[in-house]
């Protein structure tokens, strides 16, 4: 079965067993580890791994299913950012033992996290605090990351670092590690009002051991070469997310709505079903969602665009500039709609739907965490500057 085929037929029951317990897990704070290794050894993690029979999943395909799978449960699909984006990098690896190395550990089911942000520093930079410090006979990593959001629950973690002597001094090292490496320390301590189960916390790093093999790249952060950029699949993961989030909003507004059968006295009408107020309530939170999945899915198309060829070695600058035009779009529109949607959900249920029981606040925290990751109003003058005086958007992982 090809990938797209495995992506179109097996994901329903998958999603669905998924989306069982999200409420109860994300109101009483259990880890979704089962979850994740479901998908894992189904083979979606893998949907965008190309195989013989021909090139994997592209970024609509995708993005589609991370719709869907936020819809089943955002934390889960959070859990995921890091190692969709590790299987896009390695796509665009030449043919080579490298690639050969982890497209195996890929379609064996196993899970990448990440850990790259660091507390110190500008956000979005390319200057690291973490160290690797080449030693006789290879490397030796120390720093502490945090925001490694999906790590807890990877086989491997991702780590950006600043060389330091040897022949890549200055340079940017990407170094993959199994998480059970000699010196490796995750903890889970992110205590945010929203997705806090994705085991996003501080990963530290105490003179763990590298070899050449844990190398992926090193890039020199002063070169004006032409990259892919992957900052427009980060982003737009992000409105993904909130978008799934929108869809499970109007779920649960529907079916709120449906189950009423008290009323306000002086409400227009006497039952709540029929009541024209929350019924354009409904169509205004479900509007909000499928025009919110319709602008993921168009900016993953324009994204497709430019991962295409740089897949073959071919970068295409202008491609990438549209493709970071298109997710800063999306950001400022649905981050908005998004907040204002999951806060209407209230409407529905009066004073008892702000029963923790119920958990219906649990969107607003998760839409509102989602949204911090970087500023909306920034990405707005971003555009407005790029629209009116042609300023170039950030040269950063936001854009």
């Amino acid at each position: 079965m090809s990938v797209l085929t495995r992506v179109v037929s097996d994901r329903s029951t998958i999603l669905s067993e998924i989306a069982a317990d999200a409420a109860v897990r994300e109101l009483t704070g259990i880890d979704p580890h089962a979850q994740v290794r479901l998908l894992s050894e189904s083979g979606l993690t893998a949907v965008t791994l190309d195989e013989s029979s021909g090139p994997g999943a592209g970024a609509p395909e995708l993005f589609d299913f991370l719709i869907d799978l936020a819809r089943a449960d955002p934390i889960v699909a959070h859990i995921l950012r890091a190692h969709f984006w590790f299987v896009e990098q390695i796509r665009r690896f030449p043919d080579g033992p490298v690639r050969d190395r982890w497209v195996a550990e890929i379609a064996a089911g196993r899970v990448f996290g990440n850990a790259t942000s660091e507390r110190t520093g500008s956000a979005g930079s390319l200057s690291f605090q973490t160290e690797l410090r080449a030693v006789d006979g290879g490397w030796l990593l120390t720093g502490a990351k945090f925001y490694s959001t999906g790590t807890a629950f990877s086989d491997y973690v991702s780590v950006t670092a600043t060389v330091r002597g040897g022949e890549f001094d200055g340079q940017v090292a990407r170094i993959v590690l199994p998480v059970d490496r000699d010196g490796v320390t995750i903890v889970d301590d992110w205590d945010g009002i929203g997705q806090n189960r994705t085991g996003t916390g501080t990963t530290t790093l105490d003179s763990v051991r590298v070899t050449a093999d844990d190398i992926l790249a090193f890039t020199d952060p002063a070169s004006t070469a032409a990259i892919a950029n992957d900052g427009p699949f980060l982003q737009l993961y992000l409105q993904a997310l909130i978008t799934g989030i929108l869809l499970s909003v109007s779920d649960d507004a529907t079916a709120l709505l449906r189950s009423r059968t008290r009323t306000f006295d002086h409400a227009p009408a006497e039952s709540p079903r029929h009541d024209p107020v929350l019924l354009g309530t409904v169509g205004e939170i479900d509007a909000a969602a499928h025009v919110a999945r319709a602008a993921v899915l168009d900016a993953a198309r324009t994204i497709e665009e430019a991962f295409a060829p740089a897949r073959s070695g071919v970068i295409e600058p202008d491609l990438f500039v549209r493709a970071s035009t298109a997710a800063a779009r999306v950001k400022v529109h649905v981050d908005r709609v998004g907040l204002r949607a999951a806060a209407d959900l209230f409407d529905f249920g009066g004073a008892s739907s702000a029963s923790r029981a119920k958990n219906l606040d649990r969107h607003w925290r998760n839409i509102r965490t989602v949204t911090l990751h970087n500023p909306t109003s920034y990405k707005a003058i971003a555009l407005g500057d790029l629209l009116v005086n042609g300023t170039p958007l950030p040269a950063n992982g936001y854009f």
